[in-house]
């Protein structure tokens, strides 16, 4: 087995299936009621000849978003990782970086020694997740927190991938009311947002309003 599906096995899978993730390879899902989704997932860099250096990162997949980007597909597939709205790295401890002391993005990487140190850079992994990042990350479920989040961004790790009144409007649409949502999709249309949006939010807003009805 790679070393690193080694450590994803002994020290991340039993955390995660703990916090209600599943997991499919290095990927790891939790979905909401709402269908939006949470992932975490690695991506290895071959940096480094003398160890294994990777990034975790969540992202989160409202449902709206993700049906916005599929809204051509006849069968639209499950929300993916490649439909978030934004990113958030899980930073590692001096200790089992990479490059400790440079700046992001490269100071969000791990990178541990076969097999000298790859229990120390797991334990500190599963530790950092269940400490820090799984509580603040699973509330991003909640399209309140996420908007809120992605305005104000305090610690500037979590990354919004879209703009701020295209993103506003996908995070209120099923939710808040049906008017104040019209009239934030009016004024990003006077701002210039592109039409395709515009067309897409009037759309869904009619059939949530006739549903309603």
């Amino acid at each position: 087995m790679n070393p690193l599906d080694t450590l994803i096995k002994q020290h991340v899978a039993p955390v995660m299936k703990a916090a209600g993730f599943t997991r499919k390879g290095r990927t790891f899902r939790l979905a909401a009621g709402t269908g939006d989704h949470l992932f975490l997932q690695f991506d290895t860099h071959a940096v480094d000849p003398g160890r294994h250096v990777f990034d975790v990162t969540f992202s989160v997949v409202p449902l709206p978003y993700w049906e916005f980007v599929k809204r051509d597909d006849v069968d639209p597939p499950a929300p993916d990782a490649s439909g978030a709205l934004a990113t958030c790295p899980v930073i590692p401890p001096a200790a089992v970086a990479h490059e400790p002391d440079e700046e992001m993005p490269f100071r969000s990487r791990w990178a541990f020694t076969e097999p000298r140190t790859r229990d120390l850079c797991g334990s500190e992994l599963a530790r950092v997740l269940v400490e820090e990042d799984l509580p603040r990350m699973t509330r991003l479920l909640d399209r309140r927190t996420l908007l809120e989040e992605t305005r104000t961004n305090p610690n500037g790790e979590l990354v919004r991938l879209w703009g701020a009144a295209q993103s506003e409007i996908v995070l209120r649409i099923d939710d808040e009311p049906a008017e104040d949502v019209a009239a934030l999709v009016d004024k990003a249309e006077a701002d210039g947002v592109a039409p395709v949006l515009v067309v897409w939010a009037r759309q869904r807003l009619w059939r949530r309003t006739a549903g309603e009805a």
